[in-house]
């Protein structure tokens, strides 16, 4: 009778994990169908906070996936209320499991870890966008009047697909998956959209998957977001930067 009901306790327990998988990568799919898809709904935004309707389109964006980002929170605190332990800056102090690929040597705290992937990161976007700006002959167009809007843009659009991407797969499938299948569908899952962002194309696939994997490595181990969140909020800066450069004329400001 015991064994019976043993046997019963672990078919229930694997069947809820099975179940909480599949509306967590359910969940995902339809946020992560509709930040691609997001055209279609921002069109039927009317909004207008600037004189460049590229900055308009920015804006109208950043309000919708920002909201897809929370909607998203929502679903997967009521699926698994207990994630809503990683909603929170973490634990900077515990030491990053080592990754040698990445140049973690498994002895530094994720403070160390995370300043030395912020610098390297940094490194190789900036690279990347310093070249998209050049070929399009825009490095003449900065302007100090784009920081504002950088920088709420950034801040947004970081929560947003943090939110979503780290959040949204680790705290559905931190107790129900092995800690690499997290870390990779959190790389599929953050860099296939990202073929139509910027940079994007198969670069920007590779690019942002194996941004998506650094941050969800460093999500789940500091249980906390704020080492994640960081990191991609400086590489939008980065990047809506070269982008306001190259889409948005000074005399517009």
């Amino acid at each position: 009778m015991v064994t019976e009901k043993a046997f019963f306790n672990q078919i229930f327990a694997k069947n809820k994990s099975d179940m909480k998988m599949f509306y967590t990568l359910f969940i995902l799919g339809i946020s992560t169908t509709l930040l691609v898809t997001a055209g279609i709904f921002t069109n039927q935004i009317t909004l207008q906070i600037h004189p460049s309707s590229f900055v308009n389109s920015l804006a109208k964006y950043q309000i919708f996936a920002l909201t897809v980002g929370i909607l998203t929170t929502i679903a997967i605190l009521i699926l698994n209320p207990e994630s809503k332990q990683f909603l929170r800056a973490g634990q900077l102090g515990t030491i990053a499991e080592k990754e040698k690929w990445l140049g973690i040597n498994g002895k530094s705290s994720w403070t160390v870890n995370g300043l030395q992937l912020l610098l390297f990161i940094s490194i190789a976007t900036g690279i990347f966008m310093f070249f998209a700006v050049k070929h399009t002959n825009s490095i003449s167009n900065f302007n100090w009047n784009f920081v504002p809007l950088v920088l709420l843009f950034s801040l947004t659009n970081s929560l947003a697909e943090e939110l979503i991407f780290r959040f949204g797969i680790v705290g559905g499938l931190f107790n129900h998956c092995p800690k690499l299948t997290i870390m990779i569908l959190s790389a599929v899952l953050f860099g296939l959209p990202h073929f139509f962002g910027n940079p994007g194309g198969v670069i920007g696939i590779l690019m942002s998957g194996v941004l998506g994997y650094i941050l969800c490595k460093a999500t789940i181990e500091t249980k906390g977001l704020s080492i994640a969140w960081t990191i991609h909020f400086v590489q939008d800066i980065i990047i809506f930067t070269a982008l306001m450069m190259m889409n948005v004329k000074q005399n517009t400001f």
